[in-house]
């Protein structure tokens, strides 16, 4: 996905939150918004360019001005603990269910996992509000449906590469990814990235989770939004060569994969939730649904 006319003012926004979570100098704040107009301003004729990679931008560059590495580090490990407190619920709705509707809703939660906000401190949300949010959440539906595909997708593979996105949501990933390997005879393998990113999984996150205790834990070698194939690390590229079937796990993988697609040559099924307009009218669906979308390109 190529960045829209309205990436701009939301990669200024984004500058500006990253800035506020990293540090409360005000004037650092300025610089970091200052710094990111003259950027967007000098690559405005660089059409190649994806949302991922503006954001992945602003992110380095607070890191460089405010010196914070990590900015993100307490919600990351707060949502994680949160998340945790959730899943008896979910795993309680899943044990109802027949197998065709227990998958469904396992895939459900792992996309709910991200539109739960995890930020309780500042918003004084309590857990017990929190999980009828989830539950809300599931009740909802897949505005694009390909759980089917996916299921068949998995009775054929043998080895899965998931690309995980954010912690707290890799909470439910992990229940999901438990429920696929109860169910199918394949090896799962969850990337998450190297360094800080926004507030996606890293290694520290995924073991305070437990995320190993259900498949094999890698990182990618890269710290970017969605998957940047040129700062990947060779050890990751080999997994990813060697996989049957990619599970990409939200917007940013929906925005960067496409782009390269052609160079994995490899089945990926995308699960997030539509949260940008652009890419809400792009598939034709209301801002805010939830998407599991089977890529055509490629099939096992």
């Amino acid at each position: 996905m190529k960045w829209h006319p309205l990436c701009l003012p939301c990669t200024v926004r984004t500058a500006y939150d990253i800035a506020t979570k990293a540090t409360d100098d005000g004037e650092q704040h300025r610089l970091v918004v200052t710094e990111t107009i003259k950027w967007l301003s000098s690559i405005l004729n660089q059409t190649d360019l994806t949302p991922a990679y503006l954001h992945t931008y602003v992110f380095r560059l607070v890191q460089k001005i405010t010196g914070n590495r990590d900015p993100f580090a307490k919600l990351k490990e707060e949502s994680n603990r949160i998340a945790l407190g959730l899943i008896p619920s979910l795993e309680s709705e899943i044990s109802k269910r027949d197998f065709k509707d227990a998958f469904k809703l396992a895939v459900l939660g792992a996309i709910c996992g991200n539109s739960i906000d995890f930020e309780v401190e500042e918003h004084s949300v309590s857990l017990e509000d929190l999980e009828k949010s989830l539950m809300s959440c599931l009740d909802g539906d897949l505005a694009i449906n390909d759980a089917h595909r996916l299921m068949d997708a998995l009775a054929r593979a043998k080895k899965v590469l998931y690309l995980a996105d954010n912690a707290g949501e890799i909470v439910f990933d992990k229940l999901l990814i438990k429920f696929i390997t109860k169910n199918y005879p394949v090896k799962v393998v969850v990337a998450v990235k190297s360094a800080p990113i926004l507030n996606d999984a890293t290694m520290k996150d995924a073991l305070q989770i437990g995320l190993n205790e259900v498949a094999e834990v890698v990182a990618t070698g890269s710290s970017s939004i969605g998957l940047n194939l040129e700062e990947c690390s060779s050890s990751f590229l080999t997994i990813l060569k060697n996989s049957d079937l990619i599970i990409a796990k939200g917007q940013g993988h929906y925005e960067s994969l496409p782009e390269i697609a052609h160079l994995i040559q490899k089945p990926i099924v995308y699960m997030f939730k539509a949260k940008c307009p652009i890419i809400a009218k792009s598939l034709g669906v209301a801002r805010g649904s939830n998407i599991v979308k089977f890529a055509e390109e490629h099939t096992i």
